[in-house]
């Protein structure tokens, strides 16, 4: 019975209150404030007691970004490999969302935390990206390649299953008769936050990216591929059309002997997701749930400057992280509206049947219990860049010295610039200082 359920869940979670009841940026702030004080080691050192568990997906990607920014690619390319494995292992597994909160008691009696970390798409995507770039630094072209392409690919098949999802969510919803509209009316902040991108998925840095590495091999033909998709995506990324063009003339056998410089900026941090109380109406009248939302989410990019080399440039924006995230949220908000009025409707009905089986002091206890476990799911990888940006130059051949002026300061960087080459530069900013790596370069031999 729901009642013997609540009683053992009651006793249970009091053993595993703190990810139950602890919201995730609470818990990430120990860790992202040591990274963003630049002490990348003790970040790394919280994250450590954290990858297991039913939230290790999570920690897995967290602690990989941050050993990845610390120059530490061993480790972050072994945390980015489990992070992708559990993403292929719940693919194999294929759990419809909507079922498996339905059919997982615990989570219907407590809330979506209880459900083990399955990512975000947006998540996903970068986490490739991300993956192809610590392949890139160990010039383990191959990997890199193969990164790029299930990048790609990702951003295919989750558009497909976006869209079967969000119908089927929308369709539990009137069964339920939850209306999502009158909800959305009061998430103006969420709203706004989502408005920046056309979809959740679709990610013009990973194209772009994909882009420079397969130009950069001489792989013309998929390059050209890259960059016309991420132009679709993104037409105010207005650098593509002379990329597209450059393409082009490779093609056709025209090259010009300089060197290419792309300069790779990830700015700042995606913002966390906030709970929201909302008075959702049911059957049995108004329940106050608790929703996930994010407001004030900053639309001002910052763009990083590059001079030297003759070149007084910066970058532009490619993808916008934080509203893709928003976008995501709003994407899901049918499904979570119906698991919440699930939710409440069986802590309304063991509420009764306590009261009337188990007398004033258990139905104390249970309301108390009902009114704590009512949080949202704010879980989301949070070391993400809010926004990733691009720029790129032809310089001579020779050695140079850029300077690379951001928010959290400038560094200077060298690069020995060879013929037909291309040189990735990336900066990461938000952790203390700019850092940044110079790729090892890519040429195209006659």
């Amino acid at each position: 019975s729901h009642l013997g359920i609540t009683l053992c869940a009651l006793l249970f979670l009091t053993g595993c209150a703190s990810s139950l009841f602890t919201p995730y940026p609470e818990q990430a702030k120990t860790f992202r404030q040591a990274a963003t004080q630049g002490d990348l080691s003790l970040a790394e050192k919280q994250l450590n007691k954290r990858v297991k568990g039913k939230d290790k997906l999570l920690y897995l990607q967290e602690r990989g970004r941050i050993a990845q920014i610390q120059g530490n690619i061993e480790q972050s390319r072994a945390d980015y490999a489990a992070a992708i494995s559990i993403y292929d292992a719940n693919d194999q597994a294929a759990i419809v969302r909507l079922g498996e909160a339905g059919r997982a008691a615990g989570s219907l009696l407590v809330n979506d935390n209880a459900l083990a970390y399955r990512g975000q798409d947006y998540e996903r995507i970068m986490l490739h990206s991300l993956q192809a770039l610590n392949y890139w630094q160990e010039s383990d072209f191959e990997g890199a390649a193969v990164e790029f392409r299930r990048a790609s690919l990702e951003q295919d098949v989750a558009k497909q299953k976006r869209d079967k999802a969000i119908a089927k969510a929308e369709e539990e919803a009137k069964k339920n008769e939850v209306n999502i509209s009158d909800v959305e009316k009061q998430l103006g902040g969420l709203n706004t936050a989502a408005a920046g991108v056309r979809n959740s998925i679709e990610n013009a840095y990973a194209y772009y990216l994909a882009g420079v590495f397969r130009e950069g091999t001489g792989d013309y033909n998929n390059a050209l591929v890259d960059y016309k998709r991420a132009y679709e995506i993104n037409p105010k990324l207005t650098l593509l059309s002379k990329d597209i063009k450059r393409v082009e003339q490779k093609q056709r056998g025209q090259t010009q002997n300089k060197a290419e410089v792309v300069i790779a900026y990830e700015q700042g941090f995606i913002p966390p997701r906030r709970g929201l109380n909302l008075p959702v109406p049911t059957i049995h009248g108004y329940f106050a749930v608790e929703i996930p939302t994010y407001s004030g989410v900053s639309s001002a990019v910052p763009a990083l400057r590059i001079s030297g080399a003759q070149q007084q440039t910066q970058t532009q924006v490619a993808a916008q992280l934080n509203a893709m995230a928003a976008r995501a949220l709003k994407e899901q908000l049918p499904g979570i509206l119906v698991r919440q009025v699930l939710r409440a409707k069986v802590k309304y009905e063991t509420q009764k049947q306590v009261n009337k089986e188990l007398g004033a002091f258990a139905a104390f206890s249970t309301q108390m219990y009902n009114f704590i476990s009512e949080q949202a799911d704010l879980r989301s990888w949070l070391t993400l860049p809010a926004s990733a940006q691009v720029a790129r130059f032809s310089i001579s051949p020779g050695e140079h010295t850029l300077t690379l002026s951001g928010n959290s300061g400038s560094s200077q960087v060298r690069i020995n610039a060879k013929p037909n080459s291309t040189i990735l530069i990336r900066a990461v900013d938000g952790y203390g200082q700019l850092h940044t790596t110079v790729m090892p370069t890519l040429e195209v031999l006659p």
